[in-house]
């Protein structure tokens, strides 16, 4: 029993010990996590200060470092250098080493381009100022050499004013001879008008009784003028009435259907002795009746159009190039050109222009209507903007547009050429409208023209 106690003994020094030194562990586990704790704390808090001036990246740059071995070398913080360095920096550039960014900026803005730094800017005021002192310098030479012109020219100018004062002296003196010369002139003018008004009340005096002898011829001629102009005015009558008239249709009949050919063939009774030439045209009537003009002053075209193919002496054969079912060419039908006429040649006058394939363009001259007149036998005169009197027909172009507005003032010359050019052409075609009108000349249009010719777009 005495060794169950002992050994029992031994086990609870051993369990006190254990449970002592456990005890002793936790105690001394707490107490240093509570001062690792205290002391991460403290750390923290000394890098949020530290951060607040500078990160741990900016802290570890290449030119923090250069920074903090400068404070270091010369036995100052980083902070305190970089104080330093700002406050002679500003006094360098302001005098105040108290001055902000800001002040700095409001200071400089007005002299610096805002795109460079202050010390290029500087650089570049500096280079430009010594520029302008050597301008300026050059500019004081310049002065300094015409201050030298500006006295020789005082000089001369006095020499000149010298001169001028003897001069207007002399003058003065002149003017004092010529005044006493236009006195005397003067008298002798009056003198010349007196003496010349009483010549001239003498020769009228001498011829009044020719002047009254003249007078009297230009009554008489006045009177021949009269009697004249009523004598042309009568031949004009005369000629008027033997000019083939617009209205009287039989004037265009210019010969008639022979015979009309079993294909395509039509005969007529005009040939070589009456002047028929190859390519001449006719539109074919039933009757010289159909031949009037409508309300609007446009002929009817024929029933059909022949071209003539061959020429004979006094026939020619024809090819029918248009034709109607219902009005068959038959014998007797008439021919009609308005150009060709066997036994007389007709006057033309051509103005304008005209459309000579029928698609709505004008051609830029009217040239080829004159040939078609000329080679089918038609006289073409000369265009001058007057009807004559002996005139057969005048043909007109398509009408030209009469201009409506009025370029404005600062238009191009070319509009303005353009407008006159407008302007022109519609008061020529108007003039010659209503001269031929006037004077009873037939007018054959474009559209008229081309019907009675055949040539009518088919």
């Amino acid at each position: 029993m005495a060794i169950r106690s002992g050994a029992g003994t031994g086990v609870i020094v051993s369990l006190v010990v254990f449970v002592l030194a456990t005890v002793f562990l936790l105690v001394l586990s707490i107490v240093l996590y509570t001062s690792d704790r205290e002391q991460r704390e403290l750390v923290t808090k000394a890098n949020v200060s530290l951060d607040a001036y500078a990160s741990a990246r900016e802290r570890s740059d290449d030119s923090v470092q250069k920074i903090s071995s400068l404070a270091s070398s010369s036995g100052q913080s980083v902070v305190g250098y970089l104080n330093d360095q700002l406050r002679q920096r500003n006094v360098m550039l302001t005098g105040n080493p108290s001055e902000s960014i800001g002040q700095l900026t409001t200071q400089f803005e007005s002299n610096t381009s805002g795109s460079k730094p202050l010390a290029m800017d500087i650089k570049d005021l500096n280079n430009r100022l010594k520029s302008q002192k050597a301008e300026l310098d050059s500019r004081i030479l310049e002065i300094g050499s015409k201050d030298g012109t500006i006295k020789s020219l005082n000089d001369q100018l006095a020499e000149q004013d010298d001169s001028n004062k003897l001069e207007v002296e002399q003058v003065k003196e002149e003017w004092k001879d010529v005044q006493t010369e236009s006195a005397d002139l003067n008298t002798r003018v009056d003198d010349y008008f007196i003496i010349r008004h009483d010549k001239l009340q003498e020769v009228e005096d001498r011829n009044i009784g020719r002047i009254e002898l003249l007078e009297d011829d230009v009554q008489t001629l006045t009177d021949e003028k009269s009697r004249l102009q009523s004598t042309i005015d009568e031949l004009r009558k005369k000629i008027n009435a033997n000019r083939i008239s617009s209205v009287d249709p039989s004037f265009l009949v210019d010969g008639t259907v022979l015979e009309v050919g079993s294909g395509n063939e039509v005969f007529i009774d005009r040939g070589k002795n009456d002047h028929i030439v190859l390519g001449m045209t006719f539109d074919i009537y039933e009757s010289a009746s159909q031949i009037r003009p409508s309300a609007e002053g446009e002929l009817p075209r024929g029933k059909a159009t022949i071209e003539v193919v061959k020429v004979g002496s006094t026939t020619s054969t024809a090819k029918i190039t248009r034709s109607t079912s219902s009005q068959p060419i038959v014998r007797d039908n008439i021919i009609v050109n308005p150009v060709y006429d066997p036994n007389y040649k007709f006057t033309f006058l051509v103005h304008g222009s005209f459309d000579a394939n029928g698609d709505g363009s004008v051609e830029s001259n009217n040239a080829f209507i004159k040939d078609q007149i000329a080679r089918w036998g038609g006289v073409v005169i000369e265009d001058d903007g007057v009807v004559p009197g002996d005139l057969d027909f005048l043909v007109l172009g398509v009408t030209p547009r009469k201009p409506t507005h009025k370029p404005s003032r600062g238009a191009s010359n070319a509009m303005f050429d353009a407008y006159a050019n407008q302007q022109r052409a519609y008061e020529d075609y108007e003039s010659l409208r209503k001269q031929a009108k006037a004077a009873q000349v037939p007018i054959l249009t474009t559209n008229r023209l081309h019907v009675l010719t055949g040539r009518h777009s088919r």
